[in-house]
């Protein structure tokens, strides 16, 4: 009977009680574009319309760009096509390297315009936490999220092209 009170013992303290990670990962920016009178530039059939595919992301590393390509992503150019009737607009995830303090990611556009979006994160690690949350966006150095958000979204904000 003691061997058996040693055994179950044994087996009890073996045993290691696996930690649950939590992960909060909140970084995606949205953009709504509209042209100067106003209309959405993600409807094709607003005249000079942009096509969602044809926007690159680009992700400075080491003094390079590197385009942002996935193959096993929904969206493998890291830019998704929003499409809720009235509010189209286009998702991504900005660069988020934790080596730099501002990490930046470039917009390069069909029509070969180039935007910056300069994001700033609140990153948080524990043994049994940890999250990344963007809680500031520039575009071009203009400050847009929070100062100039769209309500009702998350980080998403109107630009002018």
């Amino acid at each position: 009977m003691k061997y058996l009170f040693f055994c179950i013992i044994a087996i009890l303290t073996s045993c290691a009680v696996e930690k649950q990670a939590n992960e909060v990962f909140s970084i995606g920016v949205e953009i709504f574009a509209s042209d100067s009178k106003g209309a959405n530039l993600f409807l094709s059939s607003t005249q000079n319309s942009i096509k969602p595919d044809s926007i690159r992301l680009l992700y400075p590393i080491n003094g390079k760009n590197h385009t942002v390509y996935d193959a096993n992503m929904d969206c493998p150019t890291g830019i998704c096509y929003l499409n809720d009737a009235g509010k189209e607009r286009i998702g991504f995830t900005p660069n988020f390297d934790e080596n730099e303090e501002y990490p930046i990611t470039y917009i390069r556009w069909e029509s070969g315009d180039l935007d910056t979006v300069k994001c700033h994160f609140i990153r948080k690690e524990s043994d049994t936490n940890s999250s990344i949350v963007c809680d500031k966006v520039w575009f071009n150095n203009s400050l847009m999220f929070p100062d100039k958000a769209i309500k009702g979204f998350d980080r998403a904000f109107k630009i002018v092209k």
